[in-house]
């Protein structure tokens, strides 16, 4: 589907447990003290950077913005669902396995992106390291200096890029609570890249990302299916566009816009196994790989290739956005974006270690 010049290409490849629960712990939104170690332990987890003095709650509950939950390691059948009904059900001829780790329950909204551009992050001016973000278990994945000036030169520029469209949902000063708990779109691959480093992560890998949506070994066919096989899908589980067109979903009224990008944690009812939300609809997001055919094993993998020979050099990103249909919403969907692109139904989470 192409919306507006949305130059990504889409290729169709094919009951929440409170025991699976559990939190890495960024601190109390700014607030005195800290707080215990995911394990129940007594060693503290320091605030996210990006959540230092953020008063704001997100979704329905008073959880952080910031809350990061474990994804448990397992084995799946990467674009595989068990809803049996092809070719968007996918087939098993791509196994992986995936090592436990953090994974952001939300986008980065607004608020959080405010400051990262606020600390002077995100230009030429202060890039990551060499090396840094990298993947714990995948050498090579972190920041190469050779991506420095695929920033922007300087915090001005910067802003004047995030908010150059009529669908962006950045703005010059903060707004209402909802405006600030939107997620942050229109940002580049390595802007997104940027922000996870500077925030204690890294950008998740497509196969995390797909393990975390499709509830890792129940193999499901929305994040929220349950049983896993249910195709069961309304306004009530995500943002999206039925049938495509102009018939957006997020803000109950006719037409697509920015308020069909919904605050993070509006549509609950949507979350996957692990009680991540958003994972479908909303924004499509960006990963660490770059985007090609699979290879024939994965064991904590990703993509550090770039496509060469005429192929497309372009990322690979996941979960669909607000102006797809239905059937982009699937854990089978891929799809893909330049690395530079702005485009107002990008936005990204971050992944943490273990």
């Amino acid at each position: 589907m192409w919306h507006r010049g949305h130059a990504a290409a889409i290729v169709l490849i094919a009951a929440c447990r409170i025991s699976d629960l559990t939190f890495y712990q960024p601190g109390d939104m700014g607030d005195a003290g800290s707080d215990a170690a995911p394990d129940g332990g007594d060693a503290a987890v320091p605030p996210l950077p990006s959540c230092i003095g953020l008063q704001a709650r997100c979704g329905t509950a008073t959880d952080s913005c910031c809350e990061s939950l474990v994804v448990p390691g397992g084995s799946f059948f990467r674009d595989h669902d068990v809803a049996n009904n092809p070719p968007l059900s996918g087939d098993r001829n791509h196994p992986a396995t995936i090592s436990s780790f953090y994974l952001d329950k939300y986008d980065v909204t607004v608020g959080r992106f405010r400051r990262f551009v606020a600390a002077g992050m995100g230009a030429q001016i202060h890039p990551p390291a060499q090396d840094a973000g990298a993947h714990p278990q995948i050498a090579g994945s972190g920041w190469s200096t050779s991506w420095n000036t695929s920033l922007e030169a300087n915090t001005s520029e910067l802003i004047a890029n995030i908010k150059g469209c009529s669908d962006c949902t950045w703005t010059d000063l903060p707004g209402s609570a909802d405006d600030e708990n939107r997620p942050m779109n229109y940002i580049t691959w390595y802007e997104a890249m940027a922000f996870c480093i500077w925030d204690g992560g890294y950008l998740p890998t497509e196969a995390e990302w797909d393990y975390a949506a499709m509830g890792g070994d129940e193999q499901r066919a929305y994040p929220w299916s349950s049983p896993p096989g249910a195709l069961t899908n309304d306004p009530s589980y995500a943002s999206y566009c039925p049938g495509g067109g102009n018939n957006c979903t997020g803000d109950g009224m006719l037409g697509c816009t920015v308020t069909d990008i919904v605050p993070v944690g509006t549509l609950s009812k949507g979350q996957g196994r692990w009680h991540h939300v958003d994972l479908a609809g909303n924004l499509d997001q960006w990963l660490l790989d770059w985007s090609a055919p699979y290879g024939t094993t994965c064991m904590d993998c990703a993509n550090l290739t770039m496509p060469t020979g005429g192929d497309p050099v372009v990322r690979a990103m996941r979960g669909g956005a607000f102006v797809y249909d239905k059937d982009v919403l699937r854990g089978s969907a891929r799809s893909n974006g330049f690395p530079s692109m702005r485009n107002y139904i990008h936005g990204f989470r971050c992944a943490r270690p273990m």
